[in-house]
């Protein structure tokens, strides 16, 4: 009796093993599976923050303007794909990298602009509903702000200039892309020092 439930065990594990085997040897790369390896981009946030504290300002705080750093939050919504299984009645099992896995693809979405504006005038140059892009520093690069051609991107920026006196500003950020999608999002009224 044990002999042939030992067998039964045999064969049941043994095409189950062999499939693992086979499919951890496969040069076409690991298959992810449930793995999230694109996102989509369903939304964004403008957040206001200090540069020393890392601390968002309330509404109507007084921030000085070199102190003021403005982040870009994407809301992403992450898919991967569910490989057809590979022949038996058993799914086989894979070896695979911890996330994000190489090959990670990210977001199929090409960014078309991106534009920072404030309700109320900055300067001379930049009255209120104006373009500000000119006066921001992207804080990751060091360099001024310039959209990243045709990627995804989530800017942290930061003021070169003051703004001509002190006062209210509440920034807006508009974010299209490639495929006509807009969003937009806004900080709240805060009083910018010099």
């Amino acid at each position: 009796m044990t002999r042939k439930l030992l067998l039964g065990i045999v064969l049941l594990v043994a095409p189950l093993a062999g499939s693992v085997l086979l499919s951890c040897t496969k040069d076409d790369g690991c298959r992810i599976g449930n793995v999230a390896r694109y996102y989509t981009i369903t939304g964004l946030a403008l957040a206001a923050s200090r540069q020393t504290t890392g601390a968002s300002p309330g509404p109507n705080e007084p921030v000085p303007a070199p102190d003021l750093l403005l982040s870009v939050q994407l809301q992403t919504t992450y898919y991967g794909y569910q490989s057809a299984p590979s022949g038996g009645w058993l799914p086989a099992a894979y070896a695979c990298p911890p996330t994000p896995a190489p090959g990670y693809l990210g977001t199929r979405q090409p960014l078309d602009s991106v534009v920072i504006r404030s309700r109320f005038a900055y300067d001379a140059a930049h009255p209120a509903g104006a373009s500000l892009n000119d006066l921001l520093l992207d804080t990751e690069t060091g360099q001024e702000f310039s959209p990243r051609g045709n990627q995804a991107y989530a800017p942290r920026l930061r003021f070169k200039t003051s703004p001509a006196q002190a006062g209210p500003q509440q920034f807006r950020v508009r974010y299209r892309l490639g495929t006509g999608e807009i969003y937009t999002a806004e900080t709240p009224v805060l009083q910018l020092t010099r």
